[in-house]
């Protein structure tokens, strides 16, 4: 198998570094009530209308003990983000498995899907839009071999 031309690798690299950083920027899951939102971000829970935070931490672990599976969907697709993020680092030394990288965004993309369906079961009427399931998918894409 022959190794591609670095000026090929090159340019790909910026593309899959904004696809990977744009993945954790914009909010995973856009759960509307009332008259209002809520914004599920790859590391907090905000709300826009009281500007409020609640860490993925404090999430599991404070406020929330004993969830359901499905309403762990999310802390779970942080993980596998972080992981993801972490297998991308690896490429600057040359270690990067582009495999697992896109395996564990694809998967992260997968779990947000299921937390919207989550999120959206436990309320009549709402239901959550899983806006980053495109963004991970995306970086999944830019990550594949």
């Amino acid at each position: 198998m022959s190794r591609p031309d670095t000026d090929t690798v090159a340019s790909a690299v910026p593309s899959r570094v904004v696809a990977v950083v744009l993945a954790g920027l914009v909010p995973w899951l856009v759960v509307p009530f009332g008259d209002g939102h809520s914004l599920v971000l790859s590391v907090a829970l905000a709300n826009p209308e009281t500007l409020s935070l609640t860490s993925v931490y404090h999430y599991v672990f404070v406020y929330t003990r004993g969830l359901p599976t499905s309403l762990l969907a999310w802390p779970t697709a942080t993980l596998l983000y972080g992981s993801g993020v972490a297998s991308v680092s690896l490429a600057r030394i040359g270690r990067e498995d582009r495999r697992v990288t896109a395996g564990l965004f694809a998967l992260a993309a997968l779990d947000v899907c299921y937390a919207a369906v989550g999120f959206s079961s436990y309320r009549v009427g709402v239901v959550a839009l899983p806006l980053g399931a495109a963004f991970l998918a995306l970086a999944a894409w830019t990550s594949r071999p």
